[in-house]
């Protein structure tokens, strides 16, 4: 098997949200990036991979065959996850490469509109690429696992629900993606989560993390990073007023936002193309400016975007307020949506909470990470799911169930923030290795 990249194209299709009916008119081409494992690629596990929104961070740091580095540059990388599974990285709707297309007329404000970036229909549409996926590479006969981080812990956590047929915990209805999943063998899909900071408990996880911030052991480990006691008894305040990112409180705003914009531009350039993809831009089918062209994004370039003109170059011009690659799309607050329920409700928290009993959890705590501390994980469940019983130690955190117990692994990364596979990939990798071989 060879590395590739393409898109899933995925037909619009009619669904709803909280008894609304939505048309979900436009046709959503779904990037996606295939590099086989090393050795054995048809018998060994597929790991699904993506960010939050796009695939940006995961694919740019450790997980790959490369990896960037700090300057930009691409470089090989020791601890890529191929050594003994596939990786299958892809970009949601109208993130990072993805982006929409319809026919016969420009797109409206109702293409754009915050139920058609809603995380239901986002879960939905990274499962159908990945069905869609899999039905054109009938050769990948392993097990699937699905790594996300940071707010796709909330991804998982539906598609999970949604594969398990557990429709009744989410306000969404998907004929389409019913009638796609009903003539499946789902066991292979439900084998595993690996959840890397991930957000899970909606509203619950906020206050949760909140009282986190109150934590004296968080506030000491703050304060002896700067080298300063605080005026405030918040751990996050105190990494603010010295100017340390919430995502890794040893570094700076600055360093950690050139790190992730240096991966950004990595991923957009032609030179590193190769490398970082394992193909090139001119040969993925549906990249180029004929075809991206008659496509659109709902949102537009900002300072957080890197310059595309060599894409441009390469690829074509778009049309103008047009661009390539998003990191970001409307989903994300700030970019478009706003006051969702994966931060005002509890629904995915209960969904979280019933996948456990089915499909083995891994989650990670970054140590350096105020962004969605572990700290806050036990109480956030417990808010959510009441009648549950919780028991933590250094490695697990077991829910005891009215069936019996499960427990979630959880592995530590002293050196990390929210980005474990940029700050500790070779630990993250064997660690994930070892939890991979008790499972086959």
């Amino acid at each position: 098997m060879t590395a590739e990249a393409g898109f899933a194209v995925l037909p619009p299709r009619h669904v709803s949200i909280d008894g609304r009916a939505l048309s979900l008119e436009a046709a959503s081409k779904i990037f996606y990036n295939f590099r086989p494992a090393d050795t054995d690629a048809t018998s060994r596990p597929l790991i699904v991979l993506f960010n939050g929104f796009a695939s940006d961070v995961v694919r740019a740091f450790g997980t790959g065959p490369t990896t960037v580095e700090a300057d930009g540059s691409v470089v090989s990388n020791p601890a890529s996850l191929t050594r003994f599974a596939n990786l299958l990285y892809i970009d949601p709707r109208q993130a990072g490469f993805s982006y929409d297309v319809i026919a016969g007329r420009a797109p409206s404000a109702q293409d754009c509109s915050q139920d058609v970036f809603s995380e239901y229909v986002d879960a939905a549409d990274v499962l159908l690429a990945t069905v869609q996926f899999l039905h054109a590479h009938p050769d990948l006969r392993g097990p699937v696992y699905w790594l996300g981080e940071s707010y796709a812990g909330v991804r998982i956590s539906w598609l999970l629900a949604y594969l398990r047929g557990a429709w009744p915990l989410a306000p969404y209805r998907d004929d389409a993606l019913e009638a796609t999943l009903a003539p499946l063998g789902r066991e292979r899909l439900l084998t595993g989560q690996i959840l890397l900071q991930p957000w899970l408990a909606g509203s619950a996880h906020s206050t949760a993390i909140d009282a986190a911030y109150r934590a004296p052991s968080l506030l000491a480990a703050v304060e002896a990073s700067v080298a300063k006691p605080c005026a405030e008894a918040d751990a996050y305040q105190c990494a603010s007023d010295f100017g340390r990112s919430a995502y890794n409180y040893t570094l700076s705003e600055t360093e950690q936002n050139a790190r992730i914009f240096a991966a950004d531009a990595a991923q957009v350039s032609p030179t590193h193309a190769q490398a970082l993809y394992g193909v090139r831009f001119e040969d993925i089918e549906g990249l180029g400016s004929d075809e991206r062209s008659r496509g659109f994004k709902c949102s537009t370039a900002d300072r957080e975007t890197p310059d595309q003109r060599a894409l441009s170059a390469l690829l074509g011009p778009l049309p103008d307020g047009q661009s390539y690659n998003l990191a970001y799309s409307p989903l994300m607050p700030g970019k478009g949506s706003s006051d969702p329920d994966w931060q005002q409700k509890t629904l995915v928290g209960a969904a979280f909470v019933d996948n456990v009993q089915v499909v083995d959890t891994l989650i990670t705590d970054g140590a350096r990470d105020l962004v969605v501390p572990e700290l806050a994980l036990r109480s956030a469940l417990s808010a959510v799911a009441p009648g549950i019983t919780l028991t933590e130690t250094a490695r697990e955190l077991t829910i005891g169930y009215p069936n019996g117990p499960r427990s979630i692994a959880i592995r530590h990364y002293a050196e990390s923030g929210h980005m474990i596979t940029m700050m500790q990939p070779e630990a993250f990798a064997d660690d994930l290795s070892a939890w991979l071989d008790r499972h086959r």
